[in-house]
């Protein structure tokens, strides 16, 4: 999928900072955890015409991260093993694992290179299944980010390759995407940073046999307004082709817009709004045109509490081809509303608490529900 310019980090910012600081950010740090988790309807059926079956999730989890300064680079590493352990539903229980790697490799007065490698495997949810068969789903990325932020032009460029995998019975949606991008940026301190940038996205649907391909040229804009309000805007054309003439193509206006402000004391409000293009599907043969909007607020009840509330909208207009695979959604829409409440216990305990209502309705009368999920989790760093 063409992933939103990634947000540079700025060399002058990097190269300013004094060596002893950045050396108390490295070495090792272990946190544990145990989230528990309870949802009233794990298999996603539609409560209007079905009784949904409740569960309560219990997730141990442990997350070690290591940074070692080397000269002027970096090496981080980083990864978090888990276990979703289903009271009732114990067929679902699955191993939960999210690693990543990363070096930082600073050269010149405000360039680096970032290599990155990540894996991660989850249960699939059977809100995108749309069945009742379990899933494990395993994600692999490699790539590099080039930065050179500073003052007037500067160039920057990655590329990335994401691997997706299923089980077998859903080998349909495994893909293979190769992103490259490349764009020349613009920093002025009163003016904030502009970036124009072009990016290819290649996406091998192997087992289909069928690829689809992403062009898109955008611009990429990044602002603090004032001390409390912070403006990012990306905009893009993007012009997406398949082999599949029954997939078809799409161009059309891409976005990824945010604003956040802290207008009031102690309170603190984001608004965000999206539309892209997803490859990597459970649904959709081809590709799915996504746009979402996100609102959240939260407040700092004292120095020690805060509660949040959000509320997120969802669509999804699935392309797709019958011959490759049957299908009977093409839309489908997806709401969520719910509120945090975070107590932090001490400098290395806190505990979060978090209520949300979940929403979806398809273009059909297939794979629709509604549910609830309450969750509370508490982490403690040594």
């Amino acid at each position: 999928m063409p992933t939103m310019l990634r947000a540079q980090t700025s060399g002058v910012q990097i190269n300013r900072l004094d060596d002893d600081s950045r050396i108390k950010t490295m070495g090792l740090t272990a946190t544990a955890g145990l989230d528990l988790l309870y949802d009233d309807n794990v298999y996603r059926v539609d409560d209007r015409v079905e009784d949904p079956t409740d569960d309560l999730i219990v997730t141990p989890w442990v997350e070690l991260a290591y940074g070692k300064p080397i000269g002027r680079h970096d090496l981080l590493l980083r990864g978090r093993l888990g276990y979703d352990r289903f009271i009732s539903e114990g067929q679902r229980s699955k191993l939960r694992i999210d690693t990543e790697a990363k070096a930082v490799i600073r050269f010149g007065a405000t360039c680096s290179i970032t290599p990155l490698a990540s894996y991660r495997q989850q249960r699939a949810d059977y809100g995108d299944l749309n069945q009742q068969t379990e899933n494990l789903q395993r994600f692999t990325t490699f790539g590099a980010d080039l930065n050179c932020e500073r003052p007037g032009l500067f160039p920057v460029a990655s590329y990335r390759r994401d691997m997706a995998r299923n089980d077998d019975a859903f080998d349909y949606a495994d893909q293979t995407s190769d992103s490259f991008l490349g764009g020349i940026g613009y920093h002025k301190p009163s003016l904030g940073t502009i970036t124009a940038f072009y990016e290819r996205v290649n996406s091998d649907r192997r087992t289909l046999g069928i690829e689809n391909r992403i062009n898109s040229w955008g611009l990429k804009f990044q602002r603090s307004v004032s001390p409390i309000t912070q403006v990012d805007a990306e905009l893009r054309w993007l012009d997406v082709a398949s082999d599949s003439a029954a997939v078809g193509s799409y161009d059309g206006l891409g976005w990824d817009v945010s604003l956040s402000s802290s207008i009031l004391p102690r309170l603190k409000l984001t608004a965000t709004t999206q539309r892209d293009i997803v490859n990597d599907s459970l649904i959709a043969s081809g590709f799915a045109i996504r746009t979402r909007h996100r609102l959240e607020g939260e407040f700092a009840i004292s120095e020690l509490t805060s509660a949040g509330l959000y509320a997120e909208l969802e669509r999804r207009k699935f392309r797709q081809d019958a011959a490759l695979r049957p299908f009977s959604i093409m839309a489908d829409r997806n709401r969520r509303f719910g509120g945090t409440l975070k107590r932090k216990l001490s400098d290395r305990a806190d505990v979060v608490l978090d209520a949300q209502h979940y929403v979806r309705r398809t273009d059909t009368s297939v794979a629709n529900f509604s549910g609830t999920q309450v969750t509370l989790g508490a982490a403690l760093r040594f």
